[in-house]
Order: structure tokens, then C-alpha cells, then sequence
């Protein structure tokens, strides 16, 4: 081999050597400005799932559903169904809807709330200090925000999470590190993108105004106002839209016999909430029994535009100062 072939090999692996950290960096800077969530369920490991597949016998249907630590635009669901699925649902397209709430807001609801007695035994269910379930302590010389619920707390891990679950600033409660103290730490000690309200938390709902609590699995309807201020004269609550058939997308689009897939755009949702709660319904000839969801996904991604790259560059903006400079 000449020379001037080594010459020219060399200079071609000194510009990959270089051109690799910089499409790395314009990738990076890629995904900042136009970030991708991509949620993904296996079958075959749960373990690695990052949502689960519900099947509802009553009304034939699948539902699942994600919390995304941003808003996006749009949202893509794909869903691969295994070869031994029955073979007549292979025939039938499912009807994919998309609806906007809060996770514990879709637990079924339970027998109001009417009396005093009822509404303490919630707000102080395994809690024998005098902050109900449900409260936001504020342990102002670490600037840690801790809640309550069923007498045990768990710590936020930043504001980002704490404001998308429907949280406020203005409702948190200054306490002392002897009062922090007196709370044994959740199994899970740290909210997390994947958990759902708590027990104790308000949901009041939108236009009807409506109160209700979260306890065991269930929201249960607070008769009386007056109740509530009486037990817990600071209370709050989290704002949710009531339930709207009306306010749900709907998208069918199949692509193969073993896998169906839709992708819509959140901005037509205006209902109040971030969690994101997919339903596939079957006609009645296909028993959800005989559906056997494979591997699956939900990616989130933005619009490419000039207000995406803007509203990137805020988030950016207003996480370094939340957390090196109003932390001050």
C-alpha cells in the first residue's frame, strides 16, 4: 500500500474519530429541544414493563396508561398481539380511545362521604398526629416537601413532579424537623412518575365542583363542604374534570393481521389531568378473554417547531432555577 493510500485512510478515520462526539452532541441537543417518551410492556418480563394491560370481562375491553413527566403534542400507541390470540378477533378492529385524568380519579367509586365521623376515619386512617392524610409538610431548612398518607411520608423529588400531579406551592405546611420526625418513611419513600394519588387526597371536579377523597382504591363523593372545612380547616384539593364522553379521542387504524396501532393529537384533549389512560374495546363476537396483548408501546413526542424549541428552553430555565437559585 502507497503512501498516499495511507494518507488518505488516516485522514478518513481522523474525521470519523472527530465527527462521532459531534453528531453525539447534535443528537443530544436534538432530543432536549424535541423530547421522546417511550413507554414499552413485555409479556414475556413484566418486570421491564413500564405499564400494565388491564382486561375488563364486563365490558370487553383492555385499558392502560401512562404518566409522562412532560406535555407533548402527540401521542403514538402500538400494540402486538401474540400468533395464539383467537383467531376471530384477528378478524375485528379494536376501538382505541384516549381520555385525560388522574390515575386514582379512574379507581370506582365508593359510598359518599355524609358524616363527620366518616370523613375523620379517612383523613386520620393509621395517622395518630394531627396532620391529616393528604397534607403537604414543608421542612423549610432543607426545602424538602414530604405528604402524607395513612399516617407515613414520601418525599418529593423535585417540583417538576410535585406540580404536574395537580400539586401547589401555596398549600404546603411549614413544619420543624421534630414534626417530619414523627413520620415513618413509605415503603417506596419517593413519589415516582408511576404511582398514583394517595390516600387522602381531594379531587374536586370541573364544572360540577364536586369533592371527593381517595381511600383503599376507591374515590368516595364529600357530601358537605362544611365537613371538610371542620376536620381540615386548611384543606385543598386537586383539580380533575368531571368524566366527559365528549372529551375522549378515538382512533382505529390497523396495520397487519397481529398488531394495531394510533396516533393522535393531545392538544384536542382539554380535560384536566396528565395521566393518559388508553381503552381498546372489542365488538361482542371477540372475547377480551382471547386477546393476548405482546409487545407493546406509547411514545410521546412534540410538534417540530419554533414553540416547541421555546418551551423546551423554559423548562430548561425554570428547573436550574428551581433547584440552584429560588432553593437559595
Amino acid at each position: 500500500m502507497t503512501e498516499e493510500k495511507l494518507e488518505k485512510i488516516y485522514r478518513k478515520i481522523r474525521i470519523a474519530i472527530f465527527a462521532i462526539p459531534a453528531v453525539v452532541v447534535i443528537a443530544g441537543f436534538y432530543l432536549v429541544l424535541f423530547p421522546v417518551d417511550t413507554y414499552r410492556f413485555f409479556s414475556a418480563d413484566p418486570k421491564l414493563s413500564k405499564f400494565e394491560i388491564e382486561k375488563d370481562a364486563g365490558t370487553n375491553q383492555l385499558s392502560f396508561g401512562v404518566f409522562p413527566p412532560r406535555a407533548y403534542r402527540y401521542v403514538k400507541v402500538a400494540m402486538n398481539f401474540k400468533k395464539n390470540s383467537s383467531g376471530d378477533c384477528k378478524t375485528f378492529l379494536p376501538e382505541i380511545s384516549l381520555s385525560k385524568t388522574y390515575r386514582a380519579f379512574l379507581y370506582p367509586e365508593g359510598d359518599p362521604v355524609a358524616s363527620e365521623d366518616q370523613l375523620r376515619e379517612i383523613l386520620f386512617a393509621g395517622n395518630k398526629t394531627s396532620y391529616p392524610n393528604g397534607s403537604l409538610l414543608h421542612l423549610k431548612p432543607t426545602n424538602e416537601v414530604f405528604l402524607v398518607a395513612r399516617g407515613k411520608k414520601i418525599l418529593f423529588p423535585g417540583p417538576e413532579i410535585f406540580e404536574a400531579f395537580g400539586y401547589s406551592f401555596d398549600n404546603l405546611t411549614e413544619v420543624s424537623q421534630s414534626d417530619i420526625d414523627q413520620f415513618p418513611d413509605t415503603d417506596q419513600k419517593v413519589f415516582l412518575w408511576s404511582m398514583a394519588h394517595p390516600n387522602g387526597t381531594i379531587f374536586q371536579t370541573y364544572p360540577s365542583h364536586t369533592l371527593y377523597i381517595i381511600f383503599d382504591g376507591k374515590r368516595h363523593k364529600i357530601e358537605n363542604q362544611g365537613l371538610l372545612d371542620k376536620i381540615w380547616p386548611e384543606n385543598f384539593s386537586i383539580p380533575v374534570s368531571d368524566p366527559d364522553s365528549q372529551n375522549i379521542l378515538d382512533c382505529s387504524e390497523k396495520k397487519g393481521t397481529d398488531k394495531v396501532s394510533c396516533q393522535m393529537d393531545t392538544s384536542k384533549l382539554s380535560s384536566i389531568g396528565r395521566y393518559y389512560h388508553f381503552t381498546m374495546a372489542f365488538p361482542s363476537e371477540c372475547s377480551v378473554g382471547n386477546v393476548h396483548p405482546d409487545t407493546s408501546q406509547i411514545q410521546f413526542f412534540s410538534e417540530r417547531s419554533l414553540a416547541t424549541i421555546k418551551e423546551s428552553l423554559r423548562t430548561i430555565a425554570a428547573s436550574v432555577l428551581s433547584r440552584y437559585f429560588y432553593k437559595q
